[in-house]
């Protein structure tokens, strides 16, 4: 007992120390870095931007013309990795806006600190410099810049006391690959991150929330042939009709769905549970708001949750559809994140305390059961995504799970009702920072291929230092 008392109090020390930290270290680096340089450099006030150097001068990649590596009346790209040798930084930072006369963004990423690697310059740092606009002749361009820094704390503030530019690159290109036409279109939805639900990657509680909904589901929902969109958004959930002509209507009040949505909607997703011709609709949200609308015809829909066996459910993130018992009815999984006003993931890179993940057979009447527990597919990681395929060829569709906290799953399906886990066996074991999975088969050679996108945290580097605990 005294043992376990002893452990509590090491654990609430080091979080103690850990917020200290956090306070007084990590986040006043983020701010001087990652925000207020970008920010500086879109509004062009030089003078700001030289407020965080404790130097004059810089080192490595002279900011000179660079040379061509790629040109063709479309696309170019310039690189410098030749000229070399100590520059003035207010020269760098002119040259570099001299490249743009409009920049739509600036970004400084810090890929990591060596917090144990001090020296009298400070901590060194790995950082990109990310900038995109366009060029006064209406050319669009986008500069990426790596840079190793030393950090410190001088006068107050984190000051750059070192700077050695390692890699610069320059990519042109006369006309947008893609125009924006959503104002055009009709679709006016607008994320709003109001707090609902509150996230800190460090902790839970009201500071710095964020609002997580970005859902999207597309289907032909009134049978005119041409596909409507819905959109799972904070605060709100929006059906868009497509008229067939590029533009939209939100219809969502008028299909029947609700409006305003009851919950911080997080994912969606269409599929026809009942067999009648005509595309249902799941949504997955926080705080109990999971629901399935039956469309009752011509683009109109009915909650069903109830009746259809599908309960509130807690935190989920986005939903995938597949008959994996080949019964000819369409079964639904449930990716669920971890209670974020309750607590952290534990341990960060290989959480296990997540809200389990649900798997929800379809009975073929209206009705679904949990068969989680039976199927053994309850990812326990802090779930961001999921998709179905039938990797091996065996013709049964099998189960990918990518998690944003926690070693991401694949369920191999066993025949019979179950799952056994087999990411490690199959190569595809991946830690955390999941937030996408699609199958395809990329090489044309019958064989599915998989694909994971992973999320880039700037606060990742904050990870390594001493007191995290």
């Amino acid at each position: 007992m005294l043992g376990l008392l002893l452990v509590t109090l090491a654990a609430r020390a080091a979080a103690a120390d850990w917020e200290t930290t956090r306070r007084t270290v990590i986040d006043p680096l983020n701010t001087e870095l990652h925000r207020h340089l970008p920010s500086f450099l879109k509004s062009r006030d030089l003078d700001a931007v030289l407020g965080l150097y404790a130097t004059p001068t810089g080192g490595g990649l002279i900011f000179d013309r660079g040379h061509a590596v790629h040109a063709e009346r479309e696309e170019g790209t310039r690189r410098w990795d030749g000229n070399r040798g100590p520059e003035p930084i207010r020269t760098r930072y002119e040259r570099l806006l001299a490249l743009f006369a409009t920049m739509e963004k600036a970004e400084l990423r810090i890929d990591r600190v060596a917090w144990r690697a001090a020296d009298a310059d400070g901590y060194p740092a790995r950082v990109r410099l990310i900038v995109r606009g366009t060029r006064a002749d209406g050319v669009r361009a986008a500069l990426e810049q790596t840079a190793t820094l030393r950090v410190a704390q001088r006068d107050g503030g984190w000051r750059i006391t070192r700077e050695d530019v390692t890699a610069r690159t320059l990519v042109t290109r006369r006309t947008p690959r893609f125009a924006r036409v959503t104002d055009a279109a009709g679709i006016a939805s607008v994320h709003t991150s109001d707090g609902s639900p509150p996230f800190r990657l460090f902790g839970g509680g009201a500071a710095n929330p964020v609002g997580a909904s970005s859902g999207v589901a597309i289907a032909d929902v009134d049978g005119d042939g041409c596909e409507d969109v819905f959109l799972a958004g904070s605060p709100d959930a929006v059906l868009y009709r497509n008229h067939c002509d590029g533009t939209f209507t939100d219809v969502t009040a008028a299909s029947g769905l609700p409006h305003p949505y009851p919950a911080t909607a997080t994912g969606a997703v269409f599929f026809d549970y009942d067999n009648d011709g005509w595309p249902d609709l799941f949504v997955a949200a926080a705080r109990g708001g999971d629901r399935l609308f039956h469309n009752t015809g011509g683009g109109h829909f009915v909650d069903v949750s109830a009746a259809a066996g599908i309960p509130p459910g807690r935190w989920g993130s986005m939903a995938a559809v597949a008959d994996y018992d080949r019964d000819g009815f369409l079964d639904l999984y449930v990716v669920r994140m971890g209670d974020q006003e309750a607590t952290t993931p534990r341990p960060n890179y290989a959480a296990t305390n997540g809200v389990p993940s649900t798997l929800y057979r379809n009975n073929g009447d209206g009705t679904f059961t949990d068969v989680t527990r039976h199927a053994r597919v309850g990812s326990t990681g802090w779930g961001m995504a999921a998709a179905w395929a039938d990797y091996d060829g065996d013709g049964w569709p099998d189960l990918y799970v990518a998690n944003e906290f926690g070693q991401n799953a694949l369920y191999h399906n066993e025949r019979d009702g179950t799952f056994s886990e087999r990411a490690a066996a199959a190569g595809v074991v991946d830690g955390g920072a999941g937030m996408g999975v699609a199958w395809g088969d990329v090489d044309g050679d019958g064989n599915l291929d998989l694909f994971v996108s992973n999320m880039h945290a700037n606060s990742a580097w904050a990870l390594f230092h001493p007191d995290f605990p």
